[in-house]
């Protein structure tokens, strides 16, 4: 006679054994017996371990409110945006850069600028009124006197952010100037500052 097992638990290692026939004689079990069937353990836990719960990384300062007191040597009051046109121009832009500047249409505070070399694309430059000075991953240092902070990724790239005032009721608190061009002539930071020291004199308010 043969007899075959057929086992509870499918482990690979042991499924060949398990299914390989076996000489003997069945014996059959008593009516009062007890027939136990076991299970091997499974040799791993069976609950998944408990981890430390993730925590979010503290957030840094995103509005003039936040942090150090400001340093305000040269307060510009601006309760509603100026026209672009009024503190810059095209042909100040394109001066400034190296580069010949056309505007885009100007939104609120927003003004943006194509810029090219020879006919040929060389980068973007914007300059914008904004309520917030968010300082993440900046450089903390100063202009004109005013708390400000650069962000710089690249040697074609910089921003430059600058706080106008700490009066929390005034709409327009910071000016930030930010550049992307190829091929600069001199340390795109220094013609960030060249710039926003532009657009700096002649915003109103109380110099």
């Amino acid at each position: 006679m043969i007899r075959r097992f057929v086992c509870g638990v499918a482990l690979v290692s042991l499924t060949a054994a398990c299914t390989q026939p076996t000489e003997g004689t069945p014996v059959a079990a008593a009516p009062g017996d007890t027939v136990i069937t076991t299970t091997e353990e499974p040799p791993y836990p069976t609950t998944e371990p408990s981890y430390p719960t993730h925590t979010t990384r503290p957030s840094l300062p995103t509005t003039t409110t936040s942090g150090p007191p400001l340093a305000i040597a040269k307060r510009k009051t601006l309760t509603t945006a100026p026209a672009c046109a009024t503190f810059v121009t095209p042909t100040d832009v394109g001066r400034l850069t190296g580069t010949t500047a056309t505007a885009e249409p100007e939104d609120k505070g927003f003004c943006s600028y194509t810029l090219d070399r020879s006919g040929t694309p060389a980068g973007v430059a914007m300059i914008v009124l904004h309520e917030s000075l968010d300082a993440e991953n900046t450089q903390s240092t100063t202009f004109e006197g005013n708390s400000a902070f650069r962000l710089t990724t690249i040697d074609t790239t910089c921003d430059l952010r600058i706080a106008l005032t700490d009066d929390q009721s005034v709409k327009f608190r910071v000016l930030w100037v930010s550049l992307v061009l190829s091929g600069p002539a001199e340390p795109i930071c220094t013609t960030v500052e060249k710039l926003a020291r532009h657009v700096f004199g002649k915003l109103p308010g109380n110099s």
